[in-house]
């Protein structure tokens, strides 16, 4: 499954950020790069790559490393989201409470694949299942 047949974000919409946050992405982004330039010193030495190493070469050398920092970043990011819902929320089908449980769920983000643990509740009363949505969070 994609992750943006999940999204409840419309194409080209930008997810709405705070000052701070868009200051601590500046700052992140600083820190990427230098990630990156100690990335190629861990791989290639001082020296660099090899004269008969071409860009091409690079880009698909970087690739699942790029994959694997934004696996972590976007599986982390929702299952610390995900933690702060209640833990018994509504069911929308007959408003009784249910207990929240994970589920562990591989989905393919543009930048690869994350696995992450998605909240999910089953409502006993009326036998309906349903994934919470952040408007039930406790925030």
């Amino acid at each position: 499954m994609d992750i943006r047949e999940l999204s409840n974000v419309k194409e080209g919409y930008e997810m709405p950020m705070s000052k701070t946050v868009e200051a601590k992405r500046e700052e992140l982004i600083q820190a990427a790069r230098l990630l990156g330039e100690n990335l190629s010193r861990r791989s290639f030495g001082e020296r660099g790559p090899d004269l008969n190493v071409t860009l091409a070469d690079l880009e698909g050398f970087l690739r699942p490393l790029v994959q694997a920092m934004a696996g972590g970043f976007l599986a982390v990011s929702a299952s610390e989201q995900a933690q702060r819902l209640a833990e018994t929320l509504p069911c929308p089908t007959c408003g009784r409470e249910c207990s929240r449980a994970d589920h562990e769920r591989t989905l393919t983000a543009a930048e690869g694949p994350l696995t992450w643990s998605e909240p999910v509740c089953h409502g006993e009363h009326c036998e309906r299942s349903f994934f919470p949505s952040a408007n039930r969070a406790e925030d």
